[in-house]
């Protein structure tokens, strides 16, 4: 450190050194501002139908478009605005839940993405209106297709994971004609 000098009379390397050097030892900070995480959680995409209620308003279909284990984004948001309770059903998923229902509330609206034409909601799920029992189901609904994510693109395709009554194999197969591979039996359940 030079002293006695003032910062303008200092060479522009030795001054850009110092201020590096103030800023990592907490002296003066830069103006802008870092960019804060406000999540809980990690955000994963997750795209599932459900049934939403807004308010005091009718049962609508609707998709989530991302999740974590304490809130989800659902599209459309169907002129909700924040602080508006919502109601969340979830139809069972073989194996994995069964039906349930979340207790929620509008945290913000979100502006359509680019080239999406629909607003969506973030909601927060509120743990204290929502059974126990349905906070399970979401968490184990969340955490299986965030490890077997070709699951979920499967189920969007017309496909689900069964097994075979005949000769026990598990695997996918379309929902129209389920029809297993390997022996060709035709009563293939879902799992």
């Amino acid at each position: 450190m030079v002293s006695g000098r003032d910062k303008k009379e200092q060479p522009e390397p030795v001054r850009r050194f110092m201020e590096m050097g103030r800023r990592f030892f907490g002296g003066e900070r830069e103006t802008r501002k870092p960019t804060v995480e406000r999540r809980a959680g990690m955000r994963v995409e997750l795209s599932l139908a459900i049934q939403v209620k807004v308010g005091e308003g009718d049962w609508k279909q609707a998709r989530i478009r991302d999740v974590n284990l304490t809130g989800l984004r659902i599209e459309p948001a169907g002129g909700a605005r924040p602080g508006e309770t919502v109601a969340m059903q979830f139809e069972g998923y073989p194996d994995v839940a069964p039906s349930f229902s979340l207790a929620g509330r509008v945290s913000r609206i979100i502006a359509p993405e680019p080239g999406g034409s629909e607003e969506s909601m973030a909601v927060h799920v509120d743990r204290a209106a929502t059974p126990q029992e349905a906070l399970k189901n979401y968490r184990m609904l969340v955490l299986h297709y965030v490890r077997h994510r070709p699951l979920l693109e499967d189920v969007d395709k017309g496909y689900f994971e069964g097994r075979c009554s005949s000769c026990g194999w598990v695997g996918r197969v379309g929902q129209q004609k389920p029809v297993c591979p390997h022996c060709g039996g035709k009563q293939v359940d879902p799992v």
